[in-house]
């Protein structure tokens, strides 16, 4: 997997289909790729979801915040599939996980555009060389 040039890494998993779970690992890999660091996202189990172009629209709120859509909707926050355009124009890499893929009946059209389809192994390369790795 090829470099941004600086050295500096992040790899991020996203496990999660929740409103807040997809916010966290977009804006923290925007971010982190607006500092100059190459990031990839590899999305599994339910995070495979936020790549999932219906699917990303109606991401629920966690328990407890059912507000979160009506409180992010006030403050004018970006929805997902604008957090994700942002990250690709900030070169932040998307990894599907073609088990979880398998596993959900998805394919690879279902999916937002300029998605990587991986196995986990692939993933683990690019992160064992990474300075952080998240696991959202």
């Amino acid at each position: 997997m090829s470099g941004n040039g600086n050295g500096k890494r992040m790899a991020i998993i996203a496990s999660k289909g929740t409103l807040d779970m997809a916010y966290a690992p977009l804006v923290l890999g925007a971010t982190a790729a607006a500092l100059d660091t190459d990031v990839r996202i590899f999305f599994a189990f339910g995070g495979i979801n936020i790549l999932h172009k219906e699917m990303n629209k109606q991401l629920p709120p966690p328990a407890g915040m059912e507000v979160l859509p009506q409180l992010a909707k006030k403050i004018n926050w970006s929805t997902v599939p604008e957090m994700l355009q942002m990250c690709r124009d900030a070169g932040v890499k998307f990894i599907a996980c073609s088990a979880t893929m398998q596993m959900m009946g998805y394919k690879k059209e279902d999916l937002v555009d300029n998605v990587e389809v991986a196995d986990a192994d692939k993933f683990i390369e690019f992160a064992q060389e990474s300075q952080n790795s998240l696991f959202i």
